[in-house]
């Protein structure tokens, strides 16, 4: 099976939906029906923790939830929402990734499992955790959902490997100045679960001291690259093919040779 998949990579304007919607559809205005749209963490607001509770959102009445059923309708895709400052009812506000099928339906929502905590920037200070990583079924197949700093954790991507997802995506907000990390990363966890591993980053400015690192990609079930951008806002379009994948997963059975449990025995 070949995937049309878009990426998605733009420099949020901190604060101001409305022109990050705007971005968004300019970009995309020049492309068709896809099967996969892919958009980064935090592309409604930007990074900007204090203020997470100002732009929050009621997910069900909220501007992004709009804009990403007129997106799904509008190219016939499959679309992964990045992420935004969502909540639910009377529930905290969550690091929240909305995915839709085609018709505009959701198919499930996904809230930061892992809240990044370096340097005082801690998420989990604004934001409540949540409680269950997220395997959304579609049409192309089982994907695996994480959000930015999920990625620095092996443990949940072999879960979604055993659960026979098809591929894997990263939303990311994540920082230039850990750049090699962020593709070193993905590239791990590509050829470790022999997969598809697709990352969707901002770029631009965090703020006057930092920059976000871009470098959306595709890779591969041997973490070769597909597909990859540095740091200007583009689309990133692209074929995959799941059938090679599969073949290569029959060739070099890893995932079957895995233990499920790995065990130090006393002696």
């Amino acid at each position: 099976m070949k995937i049309k998949v878009i990426v998605v990579q733009i420099e949020s304007v901190t604060g101001d939906i409305d022109s990050n919607i705007n971005k968004i559809n300019t970009l995309l205005k020049e492309y068709g029906n896809v099967d996969l749209i892919v958009l980064p963490e935090l592309w409604t607001t930007g990074w900007d923790c204090p203020n997470f509770e100002k732009y929050a959102e009621e997910l069900y009445s909220s501007k992004t939830l709009k804009f990403l059923k007129e997106t799904a309708l509008k190219h016939n895709s499959n679309v992964i929402g990045g992420s935004a400052i969502l909540k639910k009812a009377n529930e905290k506000i969550r690091n929240t990734c909305i995915i839709l099928d085609r018709n505009g339906n959701i198919l499930d929502t996904y809230d930061k499992f892992h809240l990044f905590s370096l340097r005082n920037q801690s998420e989990g200070l604004y934001l409540e955790e949540g409680k269950t990583p997220v395997i959304v079924k579609t049409d192309i197949g089982k994907i695996g959902i994480s959000t930015c700093y999920d990625i620095r954790f092996p443990e949940m991507f072999r879960l979604y490997a055993f659960n026979d997802t098809d591929f894997m995506v990263n939303m990311a907000a994540w920082p230039k100045n850990f750049v090699d990390e962020y593709i070193t990363l993905a590239k791990a966890r590509a050829i470790e679960n022999q997969t598809y591993f697709i990352t969707a980053s901002l770029t631009g400015k965090i703020n006057e001291n930092f920059n976000f690192a871009g470098n959306s990609a595709i890779y591969d079930y041997q973490g070769r690259t597909v597909a990859k951008l540095d740091t200007e806002e583009k689309i990133l379009y692209t074929e995959i093919n799941l059938n090679d994948m599969k073949e290569y997963r029959e060739q070099m059975p890893i995932l079957k040779d895995t233990k499920k449990k790995y065990q130090i025995l006393e002696k």
